[in-house]
């Protein structure tokens, strides 16, 4: 279930389903077509209506990244958008790291370097949930997405 009701799009602690829950004119009652754009490709959702102004949509989809929801009349015309990161790829890496440093036994700075990166890595994270959901800068999410994403892959490369 999504922990914010109030937000337009999230995703899963597991990064499985996209909960959708976007605001849209009733006057005239069109039909609406929902795009989810993410990083594996895109989704869409044809003939939703939403009678009573928002549409509430549930999807399954594996999805890690930047996610982008569009909706748009059946004529085409833009309605909404909404975005948000799925961070269920990169936290797995987080916590390995940080496992990693609590039970690092070295007498060295590799301890204290995998937590710095763990942090590094938060904070790209967070900043690129931030980028995407309250300043509606997709590009720039996606850049620090994609950083957080190569500092994991660089150490860990925990593909869980």
């Amino acid at each position: 279930m999504p922990t914010n009701p109030l937000a337009p799009v999230q995703i899963n602690p597991s990064g499985t389903q996209v909960f959708i829950n976007i605001q849209v004119p009733t006057n005239p009652s069109p039909v609406y077509i929902l795009e989810i754009s993410y990083s594996g490709g895109t989704t869409t959702i044809e003939n939703l209506t939403a009678p009573s102004g928002t549409i509430n949509y549930i999807a399954d989809i594996e999805i890690s990244g930047v996610v982008v929801v569009t909706v748009r009349r059946s004529d085409g015309v833009l309605v909404a958008q909404a975005a948000t990161v799925s961070t269920a790829q990169i936290d797995c890496c987080i916590a390995k790291l940080v496992e990693s440093a609590i039970n690092c036994t070295c007498h060295c700075d590799k301890c204290k370097e995998e937590l710095d990166r763990a942090e590094k890595i938060f904070l790209l994270l967070q900043s690129a949930v931030y980028a995407a959901e309250v300043a509606e800068n997709i590009e720039d999410a996606q850049a620090k997405y994609a950083k957080a994403n190569e500092l994991c892959t660089e150490v860990c490369a925990c593909g869980c």
